[in-house]
Order: structure tokens, then sequence, then C-alpha cells
């Protein structure tokens, strides 16, 4: 049983990312992005890794349940901190922080998903 809610719930994390790409763009371009203004507007000599930046995020999301139960707030942070994972997994293995985007049949599918939302 354990195990089939941790599949429904990996599913549905995945789903939001989709949508999140749909909405937003790349991820990792966005979290680097940020990485490098928050460095800038810090003043610091280096930019601040895409993977730091997510789990930035992890914190903020984590700060917020302290106002209460919101099951938003733990799938962003849930997303958030896989990203970072991976992310990092790819910034060590390979000296870049890019992770794949999603192919043509998983926007496809958010696509689909996002419609039956709406």
């Amino acid at each position: 049983m354990q195990k089939a809610k941790r599949k429904m719930l990996n599913e549905k994390l995945k789903k939001i990312r989709q949508a999140k790409h749909l909405e937003y763009g790349s991820f990792d371009a966005n979290m680097i992005n940020i990485g490098r203004a928050w460095s800038s507007l810090l003043g610091l000599n280096a930019d601040i890794p895409g993977h730091v930046v997510a789990n930035m995020y992890v914190i903020a999301k984590l700060i917020r349940t302290q106002g209460g139960y919101k099951e938003d707030t733990y799938d962003d942070a849930a997303n958030y901190l896989y990203q970072a994972q991976t992310m990092q997994k790819a910034k060590e293995w390979f000296d870049q922080d890019v992770e794949p985007e999603p192919d043509e049949e998983d926007l496809a599918m958010a696509r689909r998903n996002l419609d039956n939302e709406q």
C-alpha cells in the first residue's frame, strides 16, 4: 500500500513540475538566473548556484508551514528539493548546472492535464 501511495505522490509532483515548466519555462534556467541576480544584489564575487537557490526556496516553503498546514506548500517544497538534487547531481557529474528539459511527450501530457483542469 505504501508503495502505491508513493507512486501516486511522485506522479502528482511530476504533473506539477510539467505544468510549471509550461507556465514559467526552464526551472534550471530560472534558478540560475535568480542566483546571478541575488549574487549581484549582494555584491558577491561568484554566482549562487541554481541548486542552492532551489534549496533556499525549500527553506522558505518550510517556514511557511509555521502558519498552518497547506498541502500545496509541501508539494512545492518537495518539488524544489527534487529539482535541487537533480541540478546538483548534474553539476557535479557534468560540471554544468543544467537538467534535461521535459521531452515532447511529457509536455503534451502536461498540456492535456492543464486543459482538463480548466
